[in-house]
Protein backbone atom coordinates (compact mmCIF):
# COMPACT_ATOMS: atom_id res chain seq x y z
CA UNK A 1 0.00 0.00 0.00
CA UNK A 2 1.03 3.61 -0.63
CA UNK A 3 0.45 6.78 1.39
CA UNK A 4 -2.38 9.40 0.62
CA UNK A 5 1.00 11.53 0.21
CA UNK A 6 2.56 9.19 -2.40
CA UNK A 7 -0.83 8.46 -4.18
CA UNK A 8 -1.37 12.04 -4.78
CA UNK A 9 2.31 12.68 -5.95
CA UNK A 10 1.95 9.19 -8.36
CA UNK A 11 -1.31 11.27 -10.11
CA UNK A 12 0.24 14.42 -10.77
CA UNK A 13 3.52 12.56 -11.94
CA UNK A 14 1.85 10.50 -14.38
CA UNK A 15 -1.02 13.07 -15.48
CA UNK A 16 0.09 14.42 -18.90
CA UNK A 17 -1.39 17.65 -20.46
CA UNK A 18 -3.77 17.41 -23.04
CA UNK A 19 -2.89 19.50 -26.05
CA UNK A 20 -5.03 23.26 -26.55
CA UNK A 21 -6.96 24.55 -29.10
CA UNK A 22 -8.68 27.93 -30.08
CA UNK A 23 -12.52 28.54 -28.96
CA UNK A 24 -14.87 31.46 -29.39
CA UNK A 25 -14.93 33.11 -26.13
CA UNK A 26 -18.92 32.28 -26.09
CA UNK A 27 -17.84 28.69 -25.56
CA UNK A 28 -14.88 28.95 -23.75
CA UNK A 29 -16.30 28.72 -20.10
CA UNK A 30 -15.03 26.09 -17.57
CA UNK A 31 -11.68 25.38 -20.41
CA UNK A 32 -8.16 26.06 -18.91
CA UNK A 33 -6.28 29.60 -20.75
CA UNK A 34 -3.37 27.79 -22.40
CA UNK A 35 -1.98 31.06 -23.14
CA UNK A 36 -1.24 34.82 -21.08
CA UNK A 37 -3.76 37.30 -22.51
CA UNK A 38 -2.97 40.74 -22.67
CA UNK A 39 -5.65 43.31 -23.45
CA UNK A 40 -5.54 44.39 -27.05
CA UNK A 41 -7.47 48.34 -25.49
CA UNK A 42 -7.73 50.21 -22.94
CA UNK A 43 -10.90 49.44 -20.44
CA UNK A 44 -12.43 51.76 -20.20
CA UNK A 45 -11.41 52.95 -23.61
CA UNK A 46 -12.33 56.75 -22.73
CA UNK A 47 -13.10 58.36 -19.59
CA UNK A 48 -16.97 57.44 -19.17
CA UNK A 49 -19.74 58.01 -16.68
CA UNK A 50 -20.60 55.67 -13.61
CA UNK A 51 -23.44 57.54 -12.99
CA UNK A 52 -26.91 59.43 -14.61
CA UNK A 53 -26.14 62.66 -13.89
CA UNK A 54 -24.67 65.68 -15.08
CA UNK A 55 -20.84 66.52 -16.34
CA UNK A 56 -19.32 69.38 -14.96
CA UNK A 57 -16.09 71.13 -14.30
CA UNK A 58 -15.19 70.71 -10.74
CA UNK A 59 -13.92 74.46 -10.15
CA UNK A 60 -16.93 75.97 -11.39
CA UNK A 61 -18.84 74.00 -8.23
CA UNK A 62 -16.13 74.95 -6.12
CA UNK A 63 -16.87 78.45 -6.74
CA UNK A 64 -20.49 78.14 -7.18
CA UNK A 65 -20.88 79.42 -10.64
CA UNK A 66 -24.16 79.82 -12.46
CA UNK A 67 -23.74 76.45 -14.64
CA UNK A 68 -25.82 76.68 -17.75
CA UNK A 69 -27.04 72.51 -18.93
CA UNK A 70 -25.76 72.59 -23.57
CA UNK A 71 -26.51 69.34 -23.92
CA UNK A 72 -26.00 65.59 -23.35
CA UNK A 73 -24.26 62.50 -23.77
CA UNK A 74 -25.34 59.03 -23.58
CA UNK A 75 -23.74 55.80 -24.08
CA UNK A 76 -23.08 55.10 -27.83
CA UNK A 77 -24.12 59.11 -28.62
CA UNK A 78 -21.49 61.59 -27.84
CA UNK A 79 -21.64 65.08 -27.15
CA UNK A 80 -18.85 66.11 -29.54
CA UNK A 81 -18.37 69.65 -28.43
CA UNK A 82 -16.00 70.94 -25.49
CA UNK A 83 -17.70 71.93 -22.42
CA UNK A 84 -16.11 75.57 -21.19
CA UNK A 85 -16.40 77.60 -17.55
CA UNK A 86 -20.00 77.52 -17.00
CA UNK A 87 -21.33 74.73 -18.75
CA UNK A 88 -22.74 71.40 -18.05
CA UNK A 89 -23.92 68.61 -19.98
CA UNK A 90 -26.91 65.93 -19.01
CA UNK A 91 -24.94 62.40 -18.99
CA UNK A 92 -25.85 59.30 -18.35
CA UNK A 93 -23.83 55.60 -17.52
CA UNK A 94 -21.38 54.60 -19.59
CA UNK A 95 -21.45 57.18 -21.35
CA UNK A 96 -18.41 59.13 -22.99
CA UNK A 97 -17.21 62.33 -20.78
CA UNK A 98 -17.19 65.50 -22.42
CA UNK A 99 -13.76 67.36 -23.45
CA UNK A 100 -13.48 69.59 -20.50
CA UNK A 101 -15.53 68.13 -17.90
CA UNK A 102 -13.93 66.31 -14.88
CA UNK A 103 -16.80 65.36 -12.59
CA UNK A 104 -20.24 63.81 -12.47
CA UNK A 105 -22.94 64.94 -10.03
CA UNK A 106 -25.56 62.24 -9.02
CA UNK A 107 -28.82 63.67 -11.14
CA UNK A 108 -30.42 62.96 -7.16
CA UNK A 109 -28.05 65.87 -6.22
CA UNK A 110 -29.17 68.37 -8.80
CA UNK A 111 -32.51 70.58 -9.51
CA UNK A 112 -32.90 72.37 -12.73
CA UNK A 113 -34.09 75.48 -12.77
CA UNK A 114 -34.49 77.51 -16.46
CA UNK A 115 -31.66 75.64 -17.83
CA UNK A 116 -29.50 76.08 -14.77
CA UNK A 117 -27.74 73.37 -12.57
CA UNK A 118 -28.68 73.70 -9.31
CA UNK A 119 -26.37 71.72 -7.11
CA UNK A 120 -27.30 70.01 -3.58
CA UNK A 121 -24.44 68.09 -3.13
CA UNK A 122 -22.53 69.14 -0.63
CA UNK A 123 -19.79 66.38 -0.49
CA UNK A 124 -18.94 66.82 -4.21
CA UNK A 125 -15.03 65.72 -4.65
CA UNK A 126 -12.80 66.27 -7.91
CA UNK A 127 -13.34 63.78 -10.40
CA UNK A 128 -16.73 61.86 -8.62
CA UNK A 129 -18.63 59.05 -10.44
CA UNK A 130 -15.91 59.42 -13.46
CA UNK A 131 -14.54 55.68 -14.58
CA UNK A 132 -10.90 57.19 -15.64
CA UNK A 133 -9.58 55.37 -18.85
CA UNK A 134 -7.93 52.22 -18.42
CA UNK A 135 -8.45 52.34 -14.87
CA UNK A 136 -9.61 48.53 -15.41
CA UNK A 137 -6.09 47.51 -17.28
CA UNK A 138 -4.00 49.47 -19.69
CA UNK A 139 -3.96 48.27 -23.50
CA UNK A 140 -0.77 45.86 -23.90
CA UNK A 141 -1.29 45.24 -19.85
CA UNK A 142 -1.61 40.93 -18.88
CA UNK A 143 -4.75 40.29 -18.03
CA UNK A 144 -5.74 36.67 -17.63
CA UNK A 145 -2.24 34.40 -17.01
CA UNK A 146 -2.35 31.09 -18.40
CA UNK A 147 -3.51 28.10 -16.37
CA UNK A 148 -6.43 29.88 -14.58
CA UNK A 149 -9.93 28.65 -15.76
CA UNK A 150 -12.61 30.47 -17.49
CA UNK A 151 -15.52 31.38 -15.29
CA UNK A 152 -18.55 33.32 -16.09
CA UNK A 153 -16.68 36.78 -14.95
CA UNK A 154 -13.68 35.82 -16.56
CA UNK A 155 -15.52 35.39 -20.13
CA UNK A 156 -17.07 38.97 -19.58
CA UNK A 157 -13.78 40.36 -19.04
CA UNK A 158 -12.16 39.00 -22.68
CA UNK A 159 -15.40 40.00 -24.36
CA UNK A 160 -14.95 43.37 -22.95
CA UNK A 161 -11.57 43.98 -25.00
CA UNK A 162 -13.52 42.59 -28.06
CA UNK A 163 -11.27 39.55 -28.26
CA UNK A 164 -13.27 36.70 -30.37
CA UNK A 165 -11.22 33.91 -29.90
CA UNK A 166 -8.44 32.06 -27.02
CA UNK A 167 -6.50 29.42 -26.76
CA UNK A 168 -7.52 26.49 -24.10
CA UNK A 169 -6.29 23.11 -22.99
CA UNK A 170 -8.85 20.50 -24.19
CA UNK A 171 -11.19 19.09 -21.85
CA UNK A 172 -10.77 15.35 -20.86
CA UNK A 173 -13.18 12.88 -22.36
CA UNK A 174 -14.09 10.50 -19.66
CA UNK A 175 -15.94 7.17 -19.78
CA UNK A 176 -17.42 6.09 -16.82
CA UNK A 177 -18.07 1.82 -15.52
CA UNK A 178 -20.21 0.79 -13.17
CA UNK A 179 -19.48 -3.08 -12.61
CA UNK A 180 -21.72 -5.72 -10.16
CA UNK A 181 -24.47 -7.71 -11.26
CA UNK A 182 -26.43 -6.91 -8.13
CA UNK A 183 -26.70 -3.18 -9.88
CA UNK A 184 -30.65 -2.00 -10.82
CA UNK A 185 -31.42 1.00 -12.39
CA UNK A 186 -33.43 3.29 -10.78
CA UNK A 187 -37.00 3.61 -11.34
CA UNK A 188 -37.52 -0.46 -11.71
CA UNK A 189 -38.94 -2.40 -9.27
CA UNK A 190 -36.33 -4.04 -6.77
CA UNK A 191 -35.54 -7.86 -6.94
CA UNK A 192 -34.54 -9.83 -4.02
CA UNK A 193 -30.71 -9.55 -3.33
CA UNK A 194 -30.55 -6.08 -5.60
CA UNK A 195 -29.71 -2.69 -4.94
CA UNK A 196 -30.09 0.40 -6.96
CA UNK A 197 -26.86 1.87 -9.24
CA UNK A 198 -25.99 5.35 -7.79
CA UNK A 199 -22.43 5.90 -8.14
CA UNK A 200 -22.68 6.63 -12.10
CA UNK A 201 -24.76 9.47 -11.01
CA UNK A 202 -22.48 10.80 -8.41
CA UNK A 203 -19.69 10.64 -10.62
CA UNK A 204 -21.28 12.43 -13.58
CA UNK A 205 -22.55 15.15 -10.81
CA UNK A 206 -19.12 15.10 -9.05
CA UNK A 207 -17.75 15.70 -12.82
CA UNK A 208 -20.15 18.42 -13.82
CA UNK A 209 -19.42 20.27 -11.12
CA UNK A 210 -15.72 20.90 -12.60
CA UNK A 211 -17.43 21.57 -15.82
CA UNK A 212 -16.47 17.85 -17.41
CA UNK A 213 -19.48 15.63 -19.51
CA UNK A 214 -18.77 12.31 -19.34
CA UNK A 215 -18.85 10.66 -23.15
CA UNK A 216 -20.50 7.30 -22.21
CA UNK A 217 -21.73 5.30 -18.98
CA UNK A 218 -21.49 1.98 -18.92
CA UNK A 219 -22.81 -0.99 -16.41
CA UNK A 220 -21.34 -4.32 -16.40
CA UNK A 221 -22.10 -7.23 -15.24
CA UNK A 222 -19.48 -9.34 -12.86
CA UNK A 223 -18.06 -11.08 -15.98
CA UNK A 224 -14.57 -10.22 -16.79
CA UNK A 225 -14.93 -10.97 -20.57
CA UNK A 226 -17.50 -8.51 -20.93
CA UNK A 227 -15.31 -6.13 -19.02
CA UNK A 228 -12.33 -6.31 -21.18
CA UNK A 229 -14.23 -5.64 -24.22
CA UNK A 230 -16.49 -2.29 -22.55
CA UNK A 231 -12.76 -1.23 -21.13
CA UNK A 232 -11.08 -1.53 -24.79
CA UNK A 233 -13.74 0.83 -26.36
CA UNK A 234 -13.72 3.04 -23.89
CA UNK A 235 -9.85 3.50 -24.07
CA UNK A 236 -10.13 3.88 -27.60
CA UNK A 237 -12.22 7.04 -26.56
CA UNK A 238 -11.17 8.59 -23.24
CA UNK A 239 -8.58 10.87 -21.76
CA UNK A 240 -9.65 9.15 -18.29
CA UNK A 241 -11.39 5.63 -17.53
CA UNK A 242 -13.27 5.51 -14.00
CA UNK A 243 -14.29 2.16 -13.30
CA UNK A 244 -16.44 1.48 -9.71
CA UNK A 245 -16.45 -1.45 -8.09
CA UNK A 246 -14.89 -4.96 -8.66
CA UNK A 247 -11.59 -3.86 -7.46
CA UNK A 248 -11.24 -5.60 -4.33
CA UNK A 249 -9.81 -9.16 -4.14
CA UNK A 250 -13.57 -11.84 -4.21
CA UNK A 251 -14.45 -14.52 -6.61
CA UNK A 252 -16.60 -12.07 -8.55
CA UNK A 253 -13.59 -8.95 -8.83
CA UNK A 254 -13.04 -9.26 -12.34
CA UNK A 255 -11.58 -5.41 -12.57
CA UNK A 256 -7.86 -6.11 -11.79
CA UNK A 257 -7.67 -9.03 -13.71
CA UNK A 258 -9.29 -7.20 -16.42
CA UNK A 259 -6.97 -4.10 -16.26
CA UNK A 260 -3.72 -6.51 -15.97
CA UNK A 261 -4.76 -8.42 -19.31
CA UNK A 262 -5.20 -5.10 -21.15
CA UNK A 263 -1.35 -4.65 -19.92
CA UNK A 264 -2.32 -1.35 -18.25
CA UNK A 265 0.38 -0.67 -15.69
CA UNK A 266 -0.01 -0.45 -11.91
CA UNK A 267 1.32 2.85 -10.55
CA UNK A 268 -0.56 2.06 -7.28
CA UNK A 269 -3.29 -0.51 -6.38
CA UNK A 270 -4.47 0.36 -2.29
CA UNK A 271 -4.00 3.59 -0.16
CA UNK A 272 -3.84 3.74 3.61
CA UNK A 273 -7.18 4.84 3.90
CA UNK A 274 -10.43 5.27 4.92
CA UNK A 275 -12.52 4.80 3.36
CA UNK A 276 -11.33 3.71 -0.24
CA UNK A 277 -8.18 1.74 0.94
CA UNK A 278 -8.79 -0.48 -2.37
CA UNK A 279 -8.38 2.17 -4.76
CA UNK A 280 -6.37 1.73 -8.22
CA UNK A 281 -4.63 3.96 -10.71
CA UNK A 282 -2.74 2.72 -13.65
CA UNK A 283 -2.03 3.69 -17.07
CA UNK A 284 -1.95 2.45 -20.88
CA UNK A 285 -0.08 4.54 -23.17
CA UNK A 286 -1.44 8.60 -22.48
CA UNK A 287 -5.11 6.78 -20.95
CA UNK A 288 -5.57 7.13 -16.84
CA UNK A 289 -7.44 3.98 -15.45
CA UNK A 290 -8.92 4.62 -11.50
CA UNK A 291 -10.62 1.82 -10.20
CA UNK A 292 -12.73 3.19 -7.63
CA UNK A 293 -14.48 0.98 -4.59
CA UNK A 294 -17.75 -0.18 -5.15
CA UNK A 295 -19.16 1.54 -1.74
CA UNK A 296 -21.03 4.82 -2.71
CA UNK A 297 -19.29 7.13 -0.01
CA UNK A 298 -15.74 5.67 -0.76
CA UNK A 299 -16.09 6.34 -4.35
CA UNK A 300 -16.93 10.21 -4.04
CA UNK A 301 -13.95 10.52 -1.66
CA UNK A 302 -11.55 8.89 -3.94
CA UNK A 303 -13.21 11.34 -6.55
CA UNK A 304 -12.52 14.33 -4.74
CA UNK A 305 -8.93 13.34 -3.66
CA UNK A 306 -7.45 11.67 -6.76
CA UNK A 307 -9.93 11.64 -9.86
CA UNK A 308 -10.55 15.75 -9.51
CA UNK A 309 -7.00 16.43 -9.19
CA UNK A 310 -6.06 14.45 -12.39
CA UNK A 311 -8.69 16.02 -14.45
CA UNK A 312 -7.64 19.30 -13.43
CA UNK A 313 -4.27 18.72 -14.38
CA UNK A 314 -5.31 17.19 -17.11
CA UNK A 315 -6.82 20.10 -18.55
CA UNK A 316 -3.80 22.80 -18.02
CA UNK A 317 -5.35 24.05 -14.69
CA UNK A 318 -2.84 25.82 -12.25
CA UNK A 319 -4.88 24.38 -9.09
CA UNK A 320 -5.29 20.96 -8.89
CA UNK A 321 -6.41 19.64 -5.88
CA UNK A 322 -9.19 21.07 -3.55
CA UNK A 323 -8.65 24.17 -1.74
CA UNK A 324 -7.50 23.53 2.17
CA UNK A 325 -7.04 25.47 5.19
CA UNK A 326 -6.77 24.33 8.49
CA UNK A 327 -9.74 24.85 11.54
CA UNK A 328 -10.52 23.83 14.71
CA UNK A 329 -12.47 20.07 15.04
CA UNK A 330 -15.91 20.74 16.92
CA UNK A 331 -15.52 17.29 18.74
CA UNK A 332 -13.07 14.69 19.67
CA UNK A 333 -12.21 12.03 17.37
CA UNK A 334 -10.82 8.44 17.94
CA UNK A 335 -9.56 6.92 14.26
CA UNK A 336 -7.23 4.00 13.97
CA UNK A 337 -3.59 4.54 13.61
CA UNK A 338 -1.64 3.54 10.61
CA UNK A 339 -5.21 4.72 7.93
CA UNK A 340 -6.03 8.01 6.85
CA UNK A 341 -8.97 9.00 7.06
CA UNK A 342 -11.04 11.38 5.73
CA UNK A 343 -14.15 12.42 7.06
CA UNK A 344 -17.18 13.79 5.51
CA UNK A 345 -18.29 17.35 7.74
CA UNK A 346 -19.52 20.71 7.44
CA UNK A 347 -17.81 24.26 8.41
CA UNK A 348 -19.97 25.46 11.37
CA UNK A 349 -19.14 28.47 13.24
CA UNK A 350 -15.40 28.38 11.92
CA UNK A 351 -15.70 24.42 13.44
CA UNK A 352 -14.94 21.54 11.22
CA UNK A 353 -17.82 19.18 12.44
CA UNK A 354 -17.42 15.50 11.45
CA UNK A 355 -20.95 14.65 10.45
CA UNK A 356 -22.54 11.56 11.37
CA UNK A 357 -22.42 8.27 9.32
CA UNK A 358 -18.54 7.83 8.34
CA UNK A 359 -19.69 4.10 6.94
CA UNK A 360 -18.36 4.04 3.39
CA UNK A 361 -21.90 3.39 2.43
CA UNK A 362 -23.53 6.15 3.28
CA UNK A 363 -24.22 8.46 1.36
CA UNK A 364 -26.63 10.32 4.07
CA UNK A 365 -23.50 12.50 4.99
CA UNK A 366 -21.73 13.38 2.13
CA UNK A 367 -25.47 15.05 0.94
CA UNK A 368 -24.96 17.24 3.75
CA UNK A 369 -21.36 17.92 3.61
CA UNK A 370 -19.33 20.91 2.33
CA UNK A 371 -16.02 19.70 3.49
CA UNK A 372 -13.57 16.85 4.28
CA UNK A 373 -11.85 16.47 6.83
CA UNK A 374 -8.77 14.66 6.52
CA UNK A 375 -6.87 13.28 9.47
CA UNK A 376 -3.39 11.66 8.76
CA UNK A 377 -2.54 7.77 9.24
CA UNK A 378 -0.34 9.02 12.46
CA UNK A 379 -3.63 10.69 14.19
CA UNK A 380 -5.25 8.80 16.81
CA UNK A 381 -7.28 10.39 19.54
CA UNK A 382 -8.25 13.92 17.93
CA UNK A 383 -9.84 16.40 20.64
CA UNK A 384 -12.18 18.93 20.63
CA UNK A 385 -10.41 22.04 19.32
CA UNK A 386 -7.55 20.59 17.35
CA UNK A 387 -6.64 22.13 14.28
CA UNK A 388 -7.18 19.98 11.27
CA UNK A 389 -7.09 20.19 7.64
CA UNK A 390 -9.93 20.68 6.03
CA UNK A 391 -10.65 20.42 2.48
CA UNK A 392 -13.53 22.33 1.22
CA UNK A 393 -16.09 20.84 -1.56
CA UNK A 394 -16.70 22.09 -5.42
Amino acid sequence: MVTVEEAKKAILKHTHILASEKRDVEDAFGFVLAKDIYSPVHLPPFDQSGMDGYAVIFDDVRKNKNISLIGESSAGSVFSKEIKKGQAVRIFTGAKIPKGADTVIMQEKVKIEDGHLQILDTQLVLGANVRKKSSQILKGALALNKSNQLNAGAIGYIAGMGIKEVKVYKKPLVTIIVTGSELQKSGTKLKTGNIYESNSATLIAALKSIHIDPIEVKCVEDNESKLIRVLKKAEKVSDIVLLTGGISVGDYDFVGSALNKMKVETIFYKVKQKPGKPLFFGKHEKVLFFALPGNPAAVLSCFYNYVYPAVRKIQGDSSVFLTSFKLPIKHEYQKKKGLANFLKSRIVNNFAVALDGQESYKLSSFANANAIIYLSEDMEMVKAGTLVDVYLLP
